[in-house]
C-alpha cells in the first residue's frame, strides 16, 4: 500500500506571493481608484505617508 500525502499548497503559494509591502500598496491603489471601499484608518494612514514622501 502506498501512502499519498496531500501537497502543501501553502508553501508554494507563499513563494509566489509578492512581498507584504507590495500587497498593501496594491490594496491602497485599488481603494484610491475606487475599485473597493476605503478601509479606515488604513487608507488615510498610507495616504498621509505617501504625501509626506512623494515619488521623486
Amino acid at each position: 500500500m502506498k501512502i499519498q500525502h496531500k501537497s502543501d499548497h501553502t508553501k508554494r503559494r507563499a513563494a509566489e506571493y509578492p512581498p507584504v509591502e507590495e500587497q498593501l500598496d496594491m490594496l491602497w491603489h485599488a481603494m484610491n481608484q475606487g475599485l473597493m471601499p476605503k478601509a479606515e484608518p488604513f487608507f488615510s494612514t498610507l495616504q498621509q505617508i505617501k504625501q509626506q514622501h512623494p515619488k521623486a
